[in-house]
């Protein structure tokens, strides 16, 4: 079986083997930047093997030796030229935030983390090793979306996934079966997750594939972040589920993406296709984020805006609330950009309440001394945000007992770092949002009357887009431009206009971008 492999990894692997001076490490440590190759030679050294699995390529290598990996690269008929590389440039950047994230968080060998994060990779190259001409032609979109979207659209399209073709092709080693096995219980074929699933205990077995698992999304969100600046949510999950999953601090977010390009540019240079990084990278740190505008037709939104608008010029405290994906993060965001806003050029952070338990919630927004009781040194949120807007999201998610202490700091303006004894002082404006009304949860003691008396908050609710169906065309138009989709068919449009209508939007945004993600790949392919 001979995985698709990329044309220019392949040339320069050959250099490497044919000159005796380059130690056989040094293959090792570039045979992994060829996702398709990395992939066939570790199953192929499992088949053979008589040991325990072999899990990287640096053990494969050393099991088979030069020769035996020459062997396996002049074994290999499906060379991918330059139309696909933005493929192997998501792969790349995807296995080297793995990495980068993995060095902080310790989860798993080096290798094992690079893997995982390549993996839904290695399923697109399988896919396109049984559809050829076809896949090429949506695989542009399905980089550009998460891993329950390109499952969707393509089970859609083609009847099966990437996520089936792994687990019919990978044989071993184990550790990766079982993060295949957890995708298969996560995702379902109509492009949704199933949340029912418990973390694995520390100690389990499943624990580390659980862990690797969670690995594989950020690492795939980092790389959306990187290649695609314009898709403000891919760095927003990956500051998200970098905080929830591994407890990385928000401030660390931008270092961690830095790094990451660093590496893919040294990555470019080593395989001698700059051009890749300048091309790719450049026109992303070139890129300089507008704002957004939350736009709406409905006449009572219209109102309901124009005070709330108002009272950001007044740069008084805001409270959003409604259902799951109808916006609320999005009019955070346009409400901070907005150019009548005073703290606009001023540091913003979001902070997700739901990610914590009160310590480490505790550490992320007031900070730590260092050396106390063996915790490390770390800049809390109030005071990195100071004179800024920090953006509560879901608020109602932190203890009760921890809203009546944020309800004091935030009346003083003065917080303490764990472990100090002086104040650190700042100046903050909150955004806040919630699926409930925090007024109504107070009523009924589930949320802190001293916390939302401190707050003030003036208050807007969202409507699901069921409800203001009016919006719906000109905030799709929104979504095919940002992630360029191309949908740009008149007659394409008429037809939407059926489902704008009467479709039941349970999930809202979400439901309305699985559509237009499945138009876009759909008109790709028969195009």
């Amino acid at each position: 079986m001979n995985v698709p492999v990329f044309e220019h990894t392949i040339c320069s692997l050959r250099a490497i083997i044919n000159n005796e001076e380059e130690p056989l490490q040094k293959i090792s440590g570039l045979i992994k930047y060829d996702p398709g190759l990395y992939f066939s030679l570790l199953q192929n050294v499992n088949s053979i093997s008589t040991r325990s699995e072999i899990t990287s390529i640096y053990q494969a290598t050393s099991l088979i030796g030069a020769e035996g990996v020459e062997n396996h690269i002049l074994k290999q008929d499906y060379f991918l030229d330059e139309k696909n590389l933005l493929l192997w440039c998501y792969a790349v950047i995807a296995g080297e935030a793995a990495a980068v994230i993995n060095e902080k968080a310790h989860i798993a060998e080096k290798e094992e983390a690079f893997f995982s994060g390549i993996l839904p990779s290695v399923g697109m190259l399988l896919m396109l090793m049984k559809y050829r001409s076809r896949y090429e032609k949506i695989i542009e979109t399905l980089i550009r979306v998460p891993t329950e979207h390109k499952i969707f659209i393509e089970n859609k399209l083609l009847g099966t996934s990437l996520l089936e073709q792994i687990d019919r092709t990978l044989s071993s080693p184990k550790i990766y079966r079982d993060i295949i096995s957890l995708m298969s219980a996560i995702f379902t074929k109509d492009g949704r997750r199933r949340n029912h699933l418990q973390h694995p205990a520390r100690f389990s077995v499943a624990y580390k594939s659980f862990e690797l698992l969670q690995l594989m999304d950020v690492s795939g969100s980092a790389a959306r972040a990187i290649l695609f600046p314009q898709v403000v949510e891919a760095q927003e999950k990956f500051r998200e589920n970098s905080k929830r999953f591994f407890k990385i601090p928000e401030n660390e977010v931008e270092e961690i993406l830095t790094d990451i390009v660093e590496r893919f540019e040294n990555i470019c240079r080593e395989f001698k296709v700059e051009g890749l990084s300048e091309k790719f990278i450049s026109a992303a740190g070139d890129y300089r984020f507008k704002g957004v505008n939350f736009i709406t037709k409905s006449g009572r939104l219209k109102q309901l805006l124009d005070s709330i608008y108002a009272a950001n010029r007044d740069e008084k405290n805001i409270f959003i609330y409604g259902e799951p994906s109808t916006g609320k993060r999005l009019l955070a965001i346009a409400l901070h950009y907005h150019t009548e806003n005073p703290r606009k050029t001023k540091p913003f952070l979001s902070f997700h309440c739901d990610l914590m338990d009160s310590e480490t919630l505790e550490k992320e927004l007031f900070g730590a001394k260092g050396g106390f009781m063996g915790i490390e040194k770390h800049k809390g949120a109030l005071e990195t945000a100071s004179g800024g807007t920090i953006l509560l999201k879901d608020i109602d998610k932190i203890p009760l007992t921890l809203q009546d202490r944020l309800a004091e700091i935030f009346c003083k303006s003065e917080s303490y770092k764990i472990g100090d004894i002086y104040p650190v002082y700042f100046d903050i404006r909150f955004l806040i949002t919630s699926q409930k009304n925090i007024f109504e949860e107070s009523k009924e003691g589930r949320f802190s009357e001293r916390l939302l008396r401190v707050l003030k908050p003036v208050s807007i609710y969202i409507p699901p887009l069921r409800e203001r169906r009016e919006d719906i065309e000109f905030i799709a138009s929104a979504i095919i431009e940002k992630y360029n989709l191309g949908l740009t068919d008149k007659a394409l449009h008429l037809g939407l206009q059926e489902y704008y209508e009467s479709a039941p939007f349970s999930e809202n945004l979400r439901d309305l971008k699985r559509l237009l993600f499945f138009l876009s790949a759909k008109h790709r392919l028969i195009s």
